[in-house]
């Protein structure tokens, strides 16, 4: 068991917090899969090693040290399966503001949130230590980027 803390604070990417999406076996091959809810939060390099320290092994990109494209922070993807081992649907992760009122809002990339987690073990032949998606507060919501434009501002 890990004597972290049950909540990281971080920037957000790629949140699917509100509807259970595939993962990547289901996406490879329909019907082989999970679906599930996801958040990627950026952390400070200290956090990341931390999580490593502390066994965590999925979700951490332990190949890449974390690092991923979009970020100059290291990423670890919190997630929750849609439905346990035996096919019981699971609740989806609570999401809230910072007065923790509901939240219903796309949460943009980059937006800086903390993540409550738990953590979980898997794996009969391999074991797989994961942080679990719990609850997430967004505390500042990023600018979308991009947003509409106009007839006139089109390129072509």
């Amino acid at each position: 068991m890990s004597d972290k803390p049950n909540v990281v604070k971080g920037e957000s990417y790629y949140a699917k917090v509100y509807d259970a999406v595939p993962d990547y076996n289901e996406k490879q091959s329909p019907g082989t899969g999970k679906y599930q809810w996801e958040i990627n939060v950026a952390v400070e390099p200290e956090v990341y090693e931390e999580f490593k320290a502390a066994g965590f092994n999925a979700g951490m990109r332990l190949n890449k040290g974390g690092m991923m494209e979009y970020s100059n922070k290291p990423v670890i993807t919190f997630l929750k399966w849609a439905t346990d081992y035996k096919g019981n649907e699971n609740s989806p992760p609570i999401v809230m503001d910072k007065d923790k009122n509901d939240f219903d809002e796309r949460i943009e990339n980059g937006s800086i949130v903390n993540v409550q987690w738990s953590l979980y073990k898997y794996g009969a032949s391999k074991q797989h230590v994961r942080p679990m998606l719990v609850a997430v507060q967004v505390l500042e919501l990023a600018e979308q980027a991009g947003g509409d434009i106009t007839p006139e501002e089109v390129a072509f």
